[in-house]
């Protein structure tokens, strides 16, 4: 299980606003559960699977196209 930072759930956050994404949406791009989102995003999640981590940071990394 991998800890989530303050620090990536605001970015998380960020990049998912400033993209109006909704979590079903989001839930499409990264290929993570909308309703594990939807608990990262309001922080009832604070760690998930190394491979939930690692389809998110991808995402947060990936460059808008």
């Amino acid at each position: 299980m991998k800890a989530l930072t303050q620090t990536f759930v605001d970015a998380l956050t960020v990049r998912q606003a400033r993209k109006r994404l909704t979590f079903l949406q989001l839930s499409k791009e990264t290929g993570v559960n909308n309703v594990t989102l939807s608990g990262i995003v309001n922080r009832r999640i604070e760690a998930v699977q190394e491979r939930t981590f690692d389809k998110l940071n991808d995402w947060l990394l990936m460059e808008d196209k």
